[in-house]
């Protein structure tokens, strides 16, 4: 990604963002306005499913271009693991959370009043007694995601070329558990993105719960943060016995 210009870096991690979010919360809007109400592990699946598709298309449509993080729990994870530029930070989370903004509203471009009234993707949680489950929940899914990332993605020892399979599977396995609990959001800009377009759409603030986006957001940051600094431990190499290294031998970093 060397000789990616940051711009296009940028466009890309919108891209791939707003693609995230009009595949998955837009199948899930689809699901709600057909079945009106009807709901079980059958369409929960199809969700997933969508969900693992678009982004194995997106890792290998842009993971060259811009490492396709499209989520920035995995922006800060792999910054705090020194993985990944902190002065590029705060450029490509405000790509991903316009991107996840612009691709909600493509859900409503698609299919249009029907989505809103399908919740546009919308996630929450029961609000009575919940909270410390939800809380639980998006912290453990986002970082199984994240701690896949690491071991399959940013590890150099992992087997070449299965990342673009092993990130989407825990994700698609990861939803079908957590879905239930809170929508299995995993990833602020896909929780954000819906609610700001539901806001300013027809549904306008209603079946919005904002007072549970901190539950969201600092659960699947945490999650991604515990991620990165678990996997650098189970990760470490064993340090090589100074007699056992040739005298000729360097290191690159």
């Amino acid at each position: 990604m060397a000789d990616v210009s940051f711009d296009r870096k940028l466009a890309a991690e919108f891209i791939g963002t707003g693609a995230l979010v009009l595949c998955g919360p837009g199948t899930a809007a689809a699901t709600f306005g057909a079945l009106k109400g009807t709901f079980g592990m059958a369409q929960l699946g199809v969700i997933s499913f969508a969900f693992m598709m678009v982004i194995i298309a997106f890792i290998y449509a842009i993971g060259h271009i811009s490492g396709c993080h499209i989520n920035p729990a995995v922006t800060i994870a792999l910054a705090a693991a020194k993985k990944f530029s902190w002065s590029q930070v705060p450029g490509y989370l405000v790509a991903q959370f316009l991107g996840g903004i612009a691709g909600a509203y493509a859900i409503w471009a698609v299919l249009g009043k029907s989505s809103v009234a399908g919740g546009l993707g919308v996630l929450s949680y029961a609000t009575h007694g919940f909270t410390g489950h939800a809380f639980f929940a998006e912290l453990i899914g986002t970082f199984l995601l994240i701690f896949v990332v690491f071991g399959t993605a940013v590890d150099s020892r992992a087997a070449s070329g299965w990342y673009g399979l092993a990130i989407p599977s825990v994700v698609f396995a990861v939803i079908t558990v957590v879905g239930p609990a809170t929508g299995a959001a995993l990833n602020p800009a896909r929780y954000i993105g819906p609610m700001i377009a539901r806001a300013t759409l027809h549904g306008g603030s209603a079946g919005l719960h904002w007072g549970q986006a901190p539950v969201y957001v600092i659960s699947e940051i945490l999650a991604g943060l515990l991620a990165a600094g678990i996997y650098a431990y189970l990760g470490a190499t064993k340090p090589e016995p100074a007699h056992a290294v040739p005298e000729q031998a360097s290191v690159s970093v």
